[in-house]
């Protein structure tokens, strides 16, 4: 009686903390971790695995600061050449904060993950480290600070004020060059190359490329992001897009937005769409980031 009595508690603690076998016909933990592939030796007891986390993540964007593929987020892992994956998602913010003035630290910082397999009931664990990070069905809830850095703010905007004042200053040479060519007998060609020899003395050729180029491939980004968020019940309002030149000659590109779980509780800030160079000699454009090759459809 006892002994039956144990089985049936046995089999009932079993049916509370696991989930039926998925498509390899190996039972999970978890819900969200997925085996869509397994090696058994010859007795058909599994001595490796593939796995993947199917996560979802909130704030939306903080899924940007992983390596997804590298995270076995949106390709699977074998368990023999990474038993535990740590997300990282503060690893950019002293980078961004150097380059854009403006950055978000994340909390938990870091979330480790850690799969195992136990042949005697063909279940795959996963362990979560903190162990509230991610919910049963998969949200990773983070949240979040944004830091300022003022005299790098300040910087970019003596940039934006000098770029605006040199663009104003180029615009009005090259319509006079233009006044000149159409009264004079000189060559059309001629007077089109001498517009854009002098756009070209600034940075702001550059940033009139990148526009052209990838303008509609940034939009297409941020209309993409409004729908998952709308999935999510969320709000994301995205305003002005701004370029700012680098020292090394790369261009980074931002947005400013307004987030939130509704509109009586929206968050400004800073959203990124890459940072990308451009050839103003061949007018090419080249995304240097993930961020910029996601957008570019690399």
């Amino acid at each position: 009686m006892k002994k039956t009595i144990y089985s049936a508690i046995f089999l009932l603690l079993l049916a509370a903390c696991y989930t039926p076998m998925n498509n390899s016909g190996v039972a999970t933990t978890k819900p969200w971790l997925e085996i869509p592939g397994k090696k058994t030796d010859f007795d058909g007891k599994q001595y490796d695995s593939c796995y993947r986390f199917n996560v979802r993540f909130w704030p939306q964007e903080a899924a940007g600061e992983l390596d997804l593929k590298e995270s076995c987020i949106s390709a699977c892992c074998w368990r023999s050449d990474k038993e535990e994956v740590v997300l990282d998602f503060n690893k950019n913010f002293d980078t961004q904060l150097a380059a854009t003035g403006r950055a978000r630290k994340y909390s938990p910082g870091k979330i480790t993950l850690k799969v195992t397999h136990a042949n005697w009931i063909n279940t795959s664990k996963v362990t979560v480290s903190p162990k509230s990070a991610i919910t049963t069905s998969g949200l990773i809830k983070l949240s979040y600070k944004e830091y300022e850095n003022p005299t790098r703010i300040a910087e970019l905007n003596e940039q934006a004020r000098q770029a605006k004042v040199a663009q104003a200053a180029a615009l009005t040479r090259a319509a006079s060059s233009t006044t000149t060519a159409k009264t004079s007998s000189a060559k059309p060609t001629a007077s089109s190359a001498a517009i854009v020899h002098t756009v070209s003395s600034g940075n702001e050729l550059a940033k009139l490329i990148l526009q052209q180029k990838a303008g509609n491939k940034i939009d297409n980004y941020f209309y993409h992001m409004d729908k998952t968020y709308k999935k999510q019940g969320a709000v994301f309002m995205v305003s002005e897009r701004y370029f700012t030149v680098q020292k090394d000659g790369s261009i980074t590109c931002n947005a400013k937005a307004r987030t939130g779980l509704d509109t009586a509780h929206l968050k400004a800030s800073t959203f990124s769409c890459g940072t990308w160079w451009v050839d103003t000699s061949a007018q090419t454009v080249t995304p240097l980031d993930k961020r910029a090759k996601l957008i570019w459809g690399e």
